[in-house]
């Protein structure tokens, strides 16, 4: 499987590559409102909580908690937006809609999508 591009993902018109297996995917992801010297420190607060959330997605999904991993995931779609990260939102509402669906081929792909994208992120 390394090496297939995965599918795009499009938000507002613009086209994501939703996973790390994509070489494309591999540049880091900044905030819409990076360039904004007030948004700077709730930025570099969030950012410094992506880890954390990464490691209770996982565990989350490790003891097969669905309905719990599908609020988590619900919540950093709407961060996401709040913060100006758009791919956040966008794999953070696939993530939701498997876990919705039980679906866990779904999940186990959605999951490793959004935790690839966190890993990219910076203030």
């Amino acid at each position: 499987m390394l090496g297939i591009p995965c599918p795009p993902r499009f938000v507002n018109g613009r086209n994501f590559a939703m996973c790390d297996l994509n070489p494309i995917a591999k540049t880091p992801i900044r905030s819409e409102f990076a360039m904004e010297a007030d948004f700077r420190e709730v930025l570099e607060s969030f950012v410094e909580a992506l880890p954390e959330r990464c490691r209770l997605l996982s565990e989350l999904h490790q003891i097969g908690s669905l309905d719990e991993l599908g609020r988590q995931a619900h919540q950093l779609k709407g961060a996401g937006g709040g913060y100006g990260f758009p791919e956040i939102s966008a794999a953070g509402a696939e993530l939701q809609h498997a876990c919705r669906a039980q679906d866990a081929m779904r999940i186990q792909q959605r999951l490793a999508e959004l935790i690839g994208i966190l890993g990219r992120v910076e203030a």
